[in-house]
């Protein structure tokens, strides 16, 4: 004799349990006539969701290559219109590097943009004016930054009054 698999016999009394209930003489009609419209609905509703995703693929695709084109003829970018814009986008630059900056401050009179303040290190200094530098309206930058403890550059000569000779 053969030894009965518990699976097996498990297995096979659910599929014939399933069966009884879909073939039921009374009441099979129904169930499988129910089975068919929650099949169609969870099928439609995945198609539409399905299709809803690919629409959306394709809006942001057709959104990044007009974007391209845009960049591309040089919109996008920052033109000043006025000091007071160019003096408000550098704050924006600022704001934006890894480090603190907020003892910095900055002024834009015809393109030429003076940097005022006190930073941590020398690389954040060079930092800062390189960032300045690159944006878009900057013709030339004046740079007062120091490190803690060091005076600022304008005010050096003031400090020694005697060496100017006044």
């Amino acid at each position: 004799m053969s030894k009965l698999d518990p699976l097996k016999v498990l297995g096979g009394a659910a599929v014939g349990a399933a069966a009884m209930y879909v073939f039921d003489p009374d009441r099979g009609h129904r169930r499988r006539v129910m089975f068919r419209d929650r099949s169609r609905s969870a099928l439609r509703h995945e198609y539409r969701h399905a299709n809803r995703a690919v629409r959306q693929k394709v809006v942001d695709t057709e959104n990044r290559i007009e974007g391209a084109v845009i960049r591309a003829r040089g919109g996008g970018r920052f033109h000043p219109e006025s000091d007071v814009d160019l003096r408000e986008h550098l704050r924006q630059v600022i704001a934006t590097v890894d480090f603190s900056t907020k003892d910095v401050n900055v002024e834009a009179v015809k393109g030429v943009a003076t940097l005022r303040g006190q930073v941590e290190t020398v690389q954040q200094q060079n930092r800062l004016i390189v960032e300045v530098e690159g944006v878009p309206g900057v013709v030339s930058v004046r740079s007062y930054l120091h490190l803690p403890g060091a005076p600022a550059p304008n005010k050096e000569p003031s400090r020694h009054p005697a060496e100017n000779g006044s």
